[in-house]
């Protein structure tokens, strides 16, 4: 976790659920000019609230740069191309990232789907809640390298653990298989154990 980024860009995050909200709050806490956005009341949002917009298209209009900590691809899609999309308005942001954990064919997608003059990255992010109020989150980044720079103050506030791994889509395709590698441990382990409950070992020790 580092200082506020220079500049004047406007920071907006869309989806203030249990990470969104706190990574808010971490850039708040550092100096960084940062608006929310959720489909949830915006009275829900305790201290932050004061920072919260309900309507998308103020949302769109105020801020330089979106991070997505949305659910899903469904609520990412809506959010950008829905009836009140914030990337189908005149005035847009001017950089659109990703951070739902999606799959590289979709991150894929959206890439082709962004509006002219909106660049994109995909920055999937590893760590629990208490991480991301900590600032200590771990980014795995996908985008062109001016795009990753523009980004990787906030990153550094947010993060202790910030991996430029490619071009758009690497960020989320390490993402992945990170959690593929995760399932197959558990798998594992769950199989040890039953296997050691067969060949008869007390399983408690």
């Amino acid at each position: 976790m580092s200082g506020p980024p220079s500049g004047p860009a406007t920071i907006g995050i869309a989806g203030c659920g249990t990470m969104g909200l706190p990574m808010a709050e971490c850039l708040l806490a550092a100096g960084v000019d940062v608006w929310g956005h959720d489909v949830r009341n915006v009275d829900e949002f305790g201290a932050f609230t004061p920072r919260m917009i309900a309507d998308a298209g103020d949302f769109a209009a105020r801020c330089d740069i979106v991070l997505s900590v949305v659910r899903d691809l469904r609520q990412t899609e809506d959010l950008c191309f829905g009836d009140q999309g914030i990337l189908r308005r005149d005035g847009r942001p001017g950089l659109f990232v990703t951070c739902s954990t999606l799959s590289p064919r979709a991150v894929a997608d959206l890439a082709a789907r962004m509006p002219g003059g909106v660049d994109f990255a995909d920055a999937p992010m590893s760590g629990a809640p208490y991480r991301a109020a900590r600032g200590t989150l771990t980014f795995m980044v996908g985008g062109a390298q001016t795009t990753v720079g523009r980004l990787m103050p906030l990153f550094q506030i947010m993060g202790d653990g910030i991996h430029h791994l490619g071009p758009v889509g690497a960020g989320m395709t390490c993402k992945v298989l990170n959690n593929f590698v995760g399932v197959v441990g558990v798998v594992a382990v769950r199989k040890a154990l039953a296997s050691a409950q067969a060949l008869g070992l007390d399983r408690r020790r």
